[in-house]
């Protein structure tokens, strides 16, 4: 009897660290999944890479790209994998640094460098080894997270952009204007930048939703961001430029971009 009745009491003992142990499970999925739906950063998140010098992280991640009424009319959900870009626009004295020479109108160390075309931008980068960023990087990382008109709001606001009204027909020094949220410095105004892809007018019509790249041949390339010259109606996130790869003008700059490691 002595022995059955410890064999009861071991099974309920059993029974009960099987019931606790559910309720432990239970509770910690239920912190997870009400983690995750509140937006709450859990344990088990991966944290960001580290990003070189001179560069912000984009994380992975979905962003409506275009804007009714702009050259990139179609709203369109594109998901990018998570990237490097620089937080400035690439200047004098860097580019003078590794091309050996300082093509720039507007000459300045710290003001972007012009007159670069998009080849040449395209040769810093790989020398310095990153890449252009293709044209769907170069708007989510302009955003800075939002889907206003400009990444700051609806409305100009000259703490944040040099254009006509401002900037005295010429560059002046990166990083003089307010930042976004993502840390990037002059995505509206300075210098229009050079993006990775060709240009084509409907390609966002059909477009990959996961990390276009642009067409895969054209006769132009694509630029953003508008420049010291342009008005505040080029300077959204969503506004398309283009010019041939080979044109070297007082209005074109570039920053560079590079791959990530956390998908």
């Amino acid at each position: 009897m002595n022995k059955i009745f410890q064999n009861k009491e071991g099974l309920r003992d059993l029974k009960r660290d099987l019931k606790n142990r559910k309720l432990l499970l239970g509770s910690l999925l239920a912190t997870l999944w009400l983690g995750g739906f509140l937006g709450f950063s859990s344990s088990i998140a991966f944290a960001a890479p580290q990003a070189p010098e001179g560069m912000v992280w984009i994380p992975a991640g979905e962003f409506v790209m275009g804007m009714a009424g702009s050259s990139n009319k179609t709203p369109h959900t594109v998901y990018l994998d998570g990237f490097f870009i620089d937080t400035f626009e690439v200047v004098q004295k860097d580019y003078e640094r590794l091309r050996g020479a300082n093509p720039s109108k507007f000459v300045g160390e710290m003001n972007p460098a012009d007159q670069v075309n998009w080849y040449e931008a395209r040769g810093y980068c790989t020398k310095a080894g990153k890449r252009l960023p293709t044209e769907a990087e170069w708007e989510k990382a302009a955003r800075g997270g939002t889907q206003t008109r400009y990444f700051w709001g609806e409305d100009m606001n000259l703490e944040y952009a040099w254009f006509d009204d401002n900037s005295e027909e010429h560059t002046h020094p990166v990083g003089t204007r307010k930042p976004n949220a993502y840390g990037v410095y002059d995505t509206s105004g300075n210098v229009w930048e050079w993006v990775a892809d060709w240009y084509e007018k409907e390609y966002y019509e059909r477009s990959p939703a996961k990390n276009p790249k642009g067409p895969a041949e054209g006769s132009e390339k694509t630029l953003r961001g508008g420049s010291w010259y342009s008005s505040d109606r080029h300077l959204t996130p969503a506004t398309r430029y283009w010019s041939d790869p080979y044109v070297r003008n007082s209005n074109f700059g570039f920053r560079c971009a590079k791959d990530g490691h956390v998908k």
